[in-house]
């Protein structure tokens, strides 16, 4: 049984596209998800919070570079 979310209710949760959150896991703003055994991503809460963190900073006007660094 899986423990977290997967992608599509994870994009819904924090109203982030699919897409973006597949492009912030590969500039390493997100590590990478535990997998299902059909490879399926299931993320965390710590991912949730982790995106709701580079929604704020973005909206204080910090590049993906900034965030990333932080």
């Amino acid at each position: 049984m899986k423990q977290g979310r997967f992608i599509s209710e994870l994009s819904r949760q924090v109203d982030t596209p699919v897409a973006t959150i597949r492009y912030y896991e590969r500039l390493g703003l997100l590590d990478p998800p535990e997998r299902t055994q059909s490879q399926y991503r299931v993320y965390s809460k710590e991912a949730e919070e982790r995106l709701l963190f580079i929604q704020q900073a973005k909206k204080f006007g910090l590049s993906l570079e900034e965030i990333k660094q932080i």
